[in-house]
């Protein structure tokens, strides 16, 4: 049943546009970027369109010495395309670049400063689409094997399945901070859903997207919803092509001793009878959201090592917030 599910044919220009449904409560069209380095500026965005809920925004920045800086959700009105207030997302070319942009107030401790961000996001690999990879059918359907099944499960089963895309990038321009022009450049790493989501149904995920030195870019994702479990994803672009994990880590595999920690192991397998390659990250400073008050994420920028290779990227951790009370 996995192996035969017809995969949607999207045009890029139509991936790359934001998506509405006015008709359909709790759909959602995701935009999320982030620009990591090692020791100066890093941040992570996000704007989130939805149907009888409020839109969703988020800018959570790094300052070299000053710590994290930001806001989420607050009221910004919404403009065309992926525009909320000044914080702004125009795709220049699809599938290519990006301008990402925002003039106005973060926020820390109560306290109130002013930033300025003109950046642009350039492709270093192509476009990522889930329809078409980064999701081994094996993983899939042994995970929906254990379930019970009945007509709910698979109404639900329908409406967690996204349109989901994802790419590895690096973003350039300036930063003005305390009337201070810095100009950065940052690896980067953009993501696009658009379809309904509830954040109600989501227990835990991790969702790992890592750029190797060598210019490898990888994904590491598992999800438990509240209906199914152990939903896994993973890839890794390996320059030429992206390449499906045949075998990624379940929540069981991960051996968590906490619910949100700062360091984690696991083993990934590109190919079925091929060697398993160690993954480890370190997370090094935090940027936290928390989903229509019953969800907390933490996303953090974060060191990785693949096999033998080192690579930053976001390590981000989910979990509903009745497993934190």
């Amino acid at each position: 049943m996995i192996t035969h599910r017809k995969s949607r044919i999207i045009p890029i220009e139509e991936l790359e546009q934001k998506h509405t449904d006015p008709d359909t409560f709790a759909y959602n069209d995701s935009s999320y970027f982030a620009g990591v380095s090692r020791v100066g500026f890093s941040f992570v965005t996000r704007q989130a369109f939805r149907t009888g809920k409020h839109n969703e925004n988020w800018l959570r920045i790094y300052v070299p010495g000053e710590g994290v800086w930001g806001f989420e959700d607050r009221y910004l009105p919404e403009g065309e395309g992926f525009k909320q207030g000044t914080l702004e997302y125009v795709c220049q070319k699809p599938g290519e670049e990006w301008s990402i942009k925002y003039d106005g107030p973060v926020f820390r401790e109560g306290r109130e400063e002013h930033i300025t961000l003109d950046l642009k996001w350039h492709s270093t690999s192509p476009i990522m689409d889930f329809d078409k990879a980064g999701t081994s059918p094996k993983q899939v359907s042994e995970q929906i094997a254990k379930q019970k099944w009945n007509k709910e499960f698979f109404k639900r089963l329908r409406e967690i399945h996204l349109v989901h895309i994802e790419q590895g990038g690096e973003i350039t321009g300036t930063i003005i901070w305390k009337g201070k022009k810095n100009e950065v450049k940052l690896r980067g790493v953009r993501d696009h859903s658009f379809g309904k989501r509830n954040w109600e149904e989501w227990s835990r995920h991790i969702w790992f997207l890592g750029i190797l030195d060598d210019g490898r870019f990888f994904n590491v994702s598992v999800i438990d919803y509240d209906f199914v479990k152990d939903l896994k994803a993973g890839f890794i672009f390996d320059g030429e092509k992206y390449i499906t994990f045949a075998s990624t880590p379940s929540f069981d595999d991960l051996n968590l001793t906490e619910p949100l920690p700062h360091k984690l192991s696991f083993k990934v397998k590109e190919k079925e009878n091929g060697e398993d390659i160690d993954i480890t990250t370190e997370m090094k400073v935090f940027f936290p959201f928390m989903m229509d008050d019953v969800y907390h994420i933490r996303q953090s920028k974060a060191e990785f090592t693949y096999g033998d290779f080192k690579g930053v990227g976001i390590a981000e951790m989910g979990i509903a917030k009745r497993f934190l009370l």
